[in-house]
């Protein structure tokens, strides 16, 4: 019986610890999860704002707690007085009130604006994640295209935005297939897509096709064949071409 007294007793303290290294572990991601929501303390008030707009006044005694009034502010020094460093300030105080994607896209911007593309990428990417926004994916992709030369990314990025009818994305990948991949089967397969949508008429699109690409009857007949069987394309233009008109 003392020996079967004596192993509960084991176990009962050994159970005792398991519970307290629990309590302590649910105490340390208590904390984890309240210092993501730590708000930043208020960036100083700049007297050169009220010489910009004169509602910075207002909005800087708003930022307290309004996230607006502290973006309102960020824009100002990104826009106006180009002043990145606290643009940026100001776009993280912003965060840290509410996460919210208009924030991230404005650090994005100034990122960008200031050529720092890693961590431009990484709040294009952090915004696009909470809210699908158009202009996310035509920036993100114009900075993979234009600044990076990374076509693989740029082209990833331009059919997420395809996905969505977006006709930007399908105008982007386009050029990206007829400017830099050096593809105009495939370039004007995209092109011709456009058709498909109502902003764009068919003699426009074949006109500035064989006019400003210089491009075949051929290649266009080619592309056009393309898209009507090229997967990622949420619609397609069935019609005729008429070129042998």
């Amino acid at each position: 019986m003392k020996i079967k007294n004596n192993i509960l007793k084991i176990v009962l303290v050994n159970l005792l610890a398991l519970g307290f290294i629990a309590c302590d572990d649910n105490k340390s991601s208590t904390n984890i999860k309240s210092e993501k929501k730590v708000k930043l303390p208020k960036p100083e008030w700049d007297t050169r704002l009220a010489n910009v707009e004169q509602n910075t006044g207002k909005w800087y005694q708003l930022a307290d707690n309004d996230e607006i009034a502290a973006r309102n502010i960020a824009i100002i020094y990104r826009d106006e007085l180009k002043n990145y460093k606290k643009a940026i300030k100001w776009y993280l105080y912003a965060n840290s009130i509410n996460i919210n994607a208009d924030n991230l896209f404005g650090l994005a911007l100034t990122y960008d604006d200031l050529k720092d593309y890693d961590n431009a990428i990484k709040y294009y990417k952090e915004s696009f994640n909470l809210k699908y926004k158009e202009e996310t994916i035509n920036n993100l992709s114009l900075l993979y295209k234009k600044n990076l030369k990374d076509y693989k990314n740029a082209a990833i990025w331009y059919k997420k935005g395809i996905k969505r009818e977006s006709i930007y994305s399908i105008k982007g990948m386009a050029n990206l297939y007829h400017n830099n991949l050096k593809d105009d089967v495939k370039a004007s397969a995209y092109l011709l897509n456009l058709i498909a949508y109502k902003e764009f008429e068919k003699e426009k699109t074949l006109k500035y096709l064989k006019e400003k690409w210089k491009l075949s009857n051929e290649t266009i007949k080619k592309g056009y064949e393309l898209q009507l069987t090229m997967p990622g394309l949420p619609k397609r233009y069935k019609g005729k071409l008429g070129l042998d008109e």
